[in-house]
């Protein structure tokens, strides 16, 4: 088994980006509790970006004050390149989240299907510090994971399944779920695939 950074390097050099299965030509329940719980120059991180969109669509919503964290440098290149009209707006980590470190603290934090890869329990607790230390005061966190009618497993990876119980236990009391929804995500196979959205705010 290839350790992560080669594992998700390889399926970005490897194949076509839009063809993963978490592709999205438009970003959708993201984007729109984004613009629904934001300002256009709140401070804003993707974690887990891949090639994905969404800073793009935030951009042209005029959105100033992004940053992309992603452990692939093909997938980081990538979206480098495609964004470099918009340098002074977005920062690049390339590096794994459960290693992050910044100096800035944001007032949204998204997740679209990277959390769901930490089947490790002292994983998860590194990430959720990370969060925490993150996070402002009353921030948001927007994460998407796999339902438990999804699948159990992305990329040969195994994951971890989420309903609105199980995360608001796992988070605990540092946060309070303010709406969570589900979505059928179709994969470019043409099969389907279940997530789940959650928005908490930071107590």
């Amino acid at each position: 088994m290839p350790d992560t950074l080669s594992h998700w390097d390889n399926v970005y050099q490897n194949k076509d980006h839009n063809q993963v299965s978490w592709h999205q030509n438009h970003a959708t329940v993201s984007f729109d509790w984004i613009l629904e719980h934001t300002s256009k120059d709140d401070a804003i991180i993707d974690v887990g970006c891949g090639v994905s969109v969404l800073a793009d669509n935030l951009l042209n919503e005029g959105y100033c004050k992004l940053s992309l964290l992603e452990l692939s440098p093909t997938a980081i290149q990538t979206t480098k390149n495609r964004l470099k009209d918009h340098s002074d707006k977005v920062n690049f980590y390339n590096e794994n989240i459960l290693d992050f470190q910044s100096n800035t603290q944001f007032d949204l934090w998204h997740d679209r299907a990277v959390f769901h890869f930490l089947t490790d329990k002292k994983d998860q607790q590194t990430y959720l510090n990370k969060l925490n230390q993150y996070l402002k005061f009353q921030g948001y966190f927007l994460l998407a994971t796999f339902a438990p009618t999804g699948p159990k497993e992305c990329s040969e990876l195994n994951i971890v399944q989420y309903d609105g119980n199980k995360i608001t236990q796992l988070l605990g009391n540092d946060f309070k779920l303010v709406k969570t929804t589900s979505e059928t995500h179709p994969h470019p196979n043409g099969s389907t695939q279940d997530f789940n959205y959650f928005l908490f705010q930071k107590n």
